[in-house]
Formats: structure tokens, sequence, C-alpha cells
């Protein structure tokens, strides 16, 4: 099949509300795009466990750029295309680093089991990072090497108040064999979340890999986002958009379109698909 052209959105805080849900407006968008040939596509940090918290196969999108581009998946057959991890050298040698710069951080299983996670300890016990621990208890294990020295991790999740000297520290000490990825907390708003993924991974080398896998030219492309970690795939798409509840820095290097919950999803496409001339 020979698509138009794909679009990408992020999920939460642009096209789901943690409050409201979708809106009628973007779920008709998104049903739209199928009759037209648009390639329909979710860029996540969620896992896929937590992203089918919210939807289920039935979702009107064909694909989805998962934990951060570490991993793609087809909703309708619920089928895995693509998984990245650390090797278990590599994440024992990220452990010890972490642990010597005293911080609270997370380190996840392989995908698919990549809502597990072992998390330790070394800092005060932020709040934000106590309230992931219990919001995912049932997944949540104590920090022991003999449970971790053999582990293929997907990711690690550094959890911190606002700390811009740490994020520049660990972009610096990291950036040669990670995707130092950052954002605020889709928990309380304003904690400061630090995810490191192996090397190249990220919403836009998911994004692109999609792309290249379904025969979509990088220039056939929109992406829609709302925080700094979609910045690889708002950077990667031929237009980027982002929705007005972004940081101003964001609104100010791309496209502002009305906020998650008012629209914004749609109001993107129609102005991208009015640039390209498409016609009812």
């Amino acid at each position: 099949m020979k698509y138009r052209g794909m679009v990408v959105s992020d999920f939460d805080g642009t096209l789901y509300d943690k409050t409201n849900g979708f809106t009628n407006e973007d779920i008709k968008t998104l049903e739209t795009l199928e009759k037209r040939n648009y390639v329909r596509v979710l860029a996540t940090g969620r896992s896929l466990q937590s992203l089918y918290r919210a939807v289920d196969s039935s979702f009107p999108v064909d694909y989805v750029v998962f934990s951060s581009g570490a991993g793609v998946y087809e909703l309708r057959r619920e089928a895995l295309l693509k998984r990245t991890v650390f090797s278990a050298h590599q994440t024992q040698q990220l452990c010890r680093r972490l642990i010597e710069l005293e911080v609270d951080f997370m380190v996840h299983h392989p995908i698919p089991d990549n809502h597990y996670f072992h998390y330790y300890r070394g800092g005060e016990g932020q709040s934000d990072f106590l309230r992931r621990i219990e919001l995912y208890k049932k997944y949540a294990l104590d920090f022991e090497w003999r449970q971790v020295r053999n582990l293929e991790a997907t990711q690690f999740v550094i959890i911190t108040a606002p700390d811009q000297e740490l994020l520049q520290k660990i972009q610096a000490d990291f950036q040669q064999e990670c995707s130092v990825i950052w954002s605020s907390s889709p928990l309380d708003a304003s904690s400061l979340w630090i995810e490191l993924f192996p090397i190249g991974a990220h919403k836009g080398s998911g994004s692109a890999w999609l792309a290249d896998k379904v025969g979509v030219l990088q220039k056939d492309t929109m992406a829609v986002g709302n925080d700094f970690n979609d910045v690889h795939m708002l950077e990667w798409s031929g237009t980027g958009f982002v929705v007005a509840n972004a940081p101003e820095e964001l609104r100010r290097r791309f496209a502002e379109v009305a906020a998650c919950g008012e629209g914004g999803f749609s109001e993107a496409v129609v102005r991208w698909l009015g640039t390209r001339e498409w016609e009812e």
C-alpha cells in the first residue's frame, strides 16, 4: 500500500489529557486520516503495559513508538516490530556510575517486560520518585545487585527536583554511550525526569525507522508534541507542531497549536494538510 504521509503524535499532554481523556474532535481526525490513507503513529514515553491502561488495540492508530523510541509496535496486530536494550555489561556499568552520583534512579527490564523496574534510593527519596514506586508497586523491585548484574535493560529513569546542573552533568558524562532524554514529570508536572536509553534510541529515530519501513518519505511526515522528550521527533519530522501547554522554549521553536484537550492535535493536522493542498 502506498501511503500519502505519516502523522506522529505524542500521547500524554498532547493527544491524551489525564483528566478528560481524548476529545471527540481528535478521534474523528484520526479516523479521517485512515480514510485519506495516512499512517497514524503514537510516540510515547510509556511502556506498552502503561499505554494499554489508556487505549486498546481498537484505538484508531496504526503504530506505536513507545518507551521514547526504544520499541516500535503495530497496534492492530499487537506485534512487536523493533526493540533496543542495553547489554548486561552496559547495565552494570551504568548502575555503578549512577550510584556514584548518589541519585534516585530506576532501571527497567528489557522490552516487552519493561514495566518492571528496580529502584535505587541514592538521594533523599524525592516525592515524585516515591510516588512512581507506589503507582507501579506491582512492578517495582528494590535494587539488589544479584538481580540486576545479568540484566539487559531498556532504560534508566533518574527522578529529581528541577536541577539544570545535574541535567547538564549527565548530558556531558553519558552522551557518548546513551541517548539522554529529559522532560518534566508526567506525575507532578514539576519534577525532572532524566532518562537514559541505548545510543540513538529516541522518538525521532523510532519514527524514522517506521517511516522507512512503511515507505513514507521524511518530507511527508508531521509530528505534534508537548515536552522536551519530543524534540528529536519534532526536529526529524517534515513539519513539527507543539501544543499551547508546551514549555515556552518549545513554543518559540515550533509552530504552536491549541492546548491538549482543546483540539490542538486536530488543528495541527488541518494546518499541515492545508499546506499539502489536501482536498476534502
